[in-house]
């Protein structure tokens, strides 16, 4: 009963708004079921809009056909059921083009903590892979980082920015949040002094 009401609610807002770009935050709530990503999925293909998953070990495997996949590497290593996290750029790259493979993700933007962001992306048939290293900062809190990586990567996707300028911004926001006590908004100006900063160098 309720997921035949929240499917008709997407479905009402998708067919009447316009939406620029849909984003599954996971929190392993309940909310989120393998029966709603797929329907979400498949209308927003049908009406050409980017779907976006931060997913957690639940539901990781129900992620299919998104347009990006944003797993950490904890999730990434869970994900995969792999015993041991994968720990070099190289063993990243390889489980990310697995991932790839198996939920048919046109993206994924795995987040490293201090090794920075690892996106990968289709181009023809080749995957591609960009890395972006950390930026040094003074870590006070990662509360919010994961939230802030997903919705400026949306974001991005919505204003149909290139891979490596997707990985760039996100990364460079997850960052900036994590400088800060407990959750917060990113600071606009300061994000936008160090994107310019960014484009610059």
């Amino acid at each position: 009963m309720e997921t035949e009401l929240l499917k008709n609610a997407i479905q009402k807002i998708i067919n009447s708004e316009k939406i620029d770009v849909i984003i599954f935050q996971d929190y392993d709530k309940g909310v989120i079921t393998p029966a709603i990503i797929d329907f979400t999925v498949k209308l927003a293909k049908e009406k050409n809009i980017p779907v976006t998953a931060d997913p957690k070990r639940r539901n990781f495997s129900a992620f299919k056909r998104v347009t990006l996949f944003k797993p950490n590497l904890k999730e990434l290593t869970e994900g995969l059921n792999k015993e041991q996290a994968p720990e070099t750029i190289e063993e990243i790259e390889e489980a990310s083009k697995i991932l790839m493979e198996q939920t048919e993700a046109g993206m994924v933007l795995a987040t490293l903590s201090e090794k920075g962001a690892l996106i990968s992306w289709k181009s023809g048939n080749e995957i591609q892979k960009y890395h972006v290293p950390a930026h040094l900062r003074r870590i006070a809190d990662v509360s919010g980082a994961g939230d802030t990586v997903i919705s400026v990567a949306s974001l991005c996707l919505a204003l149909s920015k290139q891979p490596q300028e997707i990985a760039e911004l996100s990364n460079l926001a997850g960052g900036l949040v994590c400088e800060e006590a407990g959750v917060v908004p990113v600071n606009k100006e300061r994000f936008l002094e160090q994107a310019l900063k960014l484009a610059s160098s």
